[in-house]
């Protein structure tokens, strides 16, 4: 799996990914052989676990019934339409890349800071990874997936990230767990629904995932906007 350096940087709050005019030269230089020699021990160190299955889906004018259980919500009804089947996943770097920040955090925040943007964008990569391969399984009965939409996304609650671990137990072990306020542990994990449908609903640009989400406090969406 391969974590664009550029990605890292964004998360590091780099507008445009870029650090030119942002930093000297040599700070510049250091801080991508920082991410390069942080990214290293992170691939030599984690455990990435994953999976999906595909189910059923019911869309209607706010609400999605999938696998038997029903989700209100508008932003994911509308994110479904069309789609009469929807793959559900889960992705998790593993315990150990939260037992690296918490070391870093005390040892050296600097590290710490670029970990959890290394961390950030290797997880997205990851669930790229994943999301290729439903779309890969989709085409080959002549659908289309979607982008993936999570949980926190538009009016999709994340209580419905105990739905998703729920039904994706029967056939798979990615030792997911939940807080009492429904987030993820480890915490560098995601869940998603990643809808299939005979339309070919998927964004067009690699940014189509922001643009479709309806979280006007993102500060990636102001950036996008920016740039039309």
């Amino acid at each position: 799996m391969e974590v664009a350096e550029c990605e890292v940087l964004r998360y590091l709050g780099y507008r445009g990914a870029a650090i030119s005019g942002t930093a000297t030269g040599e700070q510049a230089l250091a801080l991508v052989g920082l991410i390069r020699e942080l990214t290293a021990e992170l691939k030599a160190r984690l455990n990435l676990k994953s999976a999906f299955r595909i189910w059923g889906c019911r869309v209607e004018s706010s609400a999605t019934v999938l696998g038997g259980i029903t989700i209100n919500s508008k932003s994911l009804a509308e994110h479904l339409r069309d789609c009469h089947q929807a793959a559900l996943l889960a992705a998790t770097l593993g315990a150990e890349a939260d037992s690296l920040i918490r070391r870093l955090s005390v040892q050296d925040m600097e590290k710490a800071v670029v970990v959890q943007a290394i961390c950030s964008a290797m997880i997205e990569a990851y669930c790229a990874q994943i999301e290729s391969e439903i779309a890969r399984k989709a085409d080959g009965e002549g659908l289309y997936a979607t982008t993936r939409f999570s949980p926190g996304y538009g009016d999709f609650d994340i209580i419905h990230q105990k739905d998703i671990l729920q039904m994706l137990s029967y056939g798979s072990h990615t030792g997911l767990t939940l807080t009492d306020g429904y987030m993820l542990i480890p915490s560098k994990s995601i869940t998603a629904v990643v809808g299939l449908s005979r339309m070919n609903k998927r964004a067009k640009s690699v940014s189509g995932k922001c643009e479709s989400c309806a979280d006007e406090r993102c500060a990636f969406i102001a950036r996008i906007k920016e740039t039309k």
